[in-house]
């Protein structure tokens, strides 16, 4: 061996240790308790039921779209945007006016959940409906955009009959 050799081994097996060290302390982070959702309280079925409000407020066919959204989780169709397009559009609301997200991720997942809108004027009725476990969330939200008529933000997928 060589006199310079084994100070060398040294050195380059404490930088590899140095190296290592965070990676294996970063797996103990790891352990432990993972976080839960907590779960959704799902709408109730109402007592008189909703009614389309033609030419009403988001805030006045808020009603209606929950039912709508609740009745389509309830039942076995596919938790993706054209057949819940389909649903809010035989319900009566225009689809002119629907915005929906894409079943697919840019990564080509199917999507966790789908955003489905209608503007009513200056607001939008919004639903997201989760694939996981068929939850919905419905609410109304003012428009954006210059003209105040986007209800999603960003690309959405194209809606037949627009």
């Amino acid at each position: 061996m060589t006199p310079g050799a084994l100070p060398r081994r040294r050195a380059i097996a404490g930088a590899a240790i140095a190296l290592l060290l965070p990676l294996l302390a970063g797996c103990s982070l790891l352990e432990g308790p993972s976080p839960e959702t907590p779960p959704r309280a799902s709408a109730p079925a109402p007592e008189i039921a909703p009614e389309l409000v033609p030419g009403g407020t988001a805030e006045e066919n808020l009603p209606y779209f929950t039912e709508v959204l609740r009745t389509y989780t309830a039942g076995e169709g596919p938790v993706q945007g054209a057949p819940i397009v389909q649903a809010v559009t035989d319900a009566g609301f225009d689809p002119a006016l629907m915005q929906v997200s894409f079943d697919r991720t840019k990564t080509n997942l199917d999507a966790d959940n789908i955003f489905v809108s209608v503007r009513a004027g200056a607001e939008c009725l919004i639903g997201q409906v989760v694939a996981a476990d068929r939850s919905f969330v419905a609410v109304t939200e003012p428009a954006v955009g210059p003209q105040q008529d986007i209800c999603l933000i960003g690309t959405t997928a194209p809606i037949a009959g627009q």
